[in-house]
């Protein structure tokens, strides 16, 4: 029978976010975190794990004015959070180590605050597939975890109606593969320490048509990444 560990973290990420856009927008800033860990253990085999985490802060934003074009410097509010149900195969490798090939499915949603009245709210389908290298509970050792990432689903909520328009379209960017990454320490029984690198990459909308005063216009969210490296403090039950 298998037993099951409860991890709860907290960190700091460093956050950047960029539109393919004449000119160019971009966010950076950090972010604060944390979260929880759920997974079953055992020696070898088939396992379950679920993580939740949120995420919240303020980053410069350094682009233009949504209508005139001219450039703009303010700051973006960002409140997010996310759950991801694990599904791991675990090979032992070494003498107190492990191997697990990990497949995920997960949701993320957030909110990004770019004025008082502009706003945008994503949500994100997204899998991962990768292999995580980690001790037996209780045991010191290195952490590290590398794979692939893919939102499947994408939807974004421009609130276009907020800004004076008649209409509000959902946005439908596509979604491309990206990167993760993770290295660590374990120290004994309970602490770890990890950084991590983390990624999103968006494909262009299509392009949608709204009015306001009796003109069109063509509204679409561009192509856009997102990247993240950061570092979490655990403690493991």
């Amino acid at each position: 029978m298998a037993r099951a560990e409860l991890t709860v973290y907290g960190g700091v990420e460093y956050f950047d976010w960029h539109e393919s856009t004449t000119p160019s927008v971009q966010e950076t800033g950090p972010l604060g975190l944390g979260g929880l860990i759920w997974l079953q253990d055992r020696d070898r085999g088939l396992l379950f794990g679920y993580r939740g985490e949120i995420y919240a802060g303020s980053v410069n934003y350094d682009g233009a004015n949504l209508f005139t074009g001219a450039p703009l410097q303010s700051n973006t509010q960002y409140l997010g959070m996310s759950n991801e149900a694990q599904l791991r195969y675990r090979i032992p490798a070494g003498r107190t180590e492990h191997v697990d090939v990990m497949l995920s499915l997960g949701a993320d949603i957030w909110n990004r605050q770019l004025s008082s009245d502009q706003k945008e709210t994503w949500l994100v389908g997204y899998t991962r597939l990768g292999l995580e290298l980690a001790p037996q509970a209780a045991t010191a050792g290195w952490i590290a975890s590398i794979g692939l990432k893919y939102p499947f689903y994408v939807h974004e909520n421009a609130h276009l109606t907020d800004i004076g328009f008649d209409q509000n379209p959902t946005l439908s960017p596509g979604g491309n593969v990206s990167g993760y990454a993770s290295f660590g320490y374990r120290f004994g029984g309970h602490w770890s320490v990890v950084g991590f690198y983390d990624s999103y990459r968006f494909l262009q909308s299509s392009t949608v048509q709204v009015t306001s005063g009796g003109a069109v216009f063509d509204v679409y969210q561009p192509k856009s990444s997102m990247d993240v490296v950061g570092v979490t403090v655990l403690y493991s039950f």
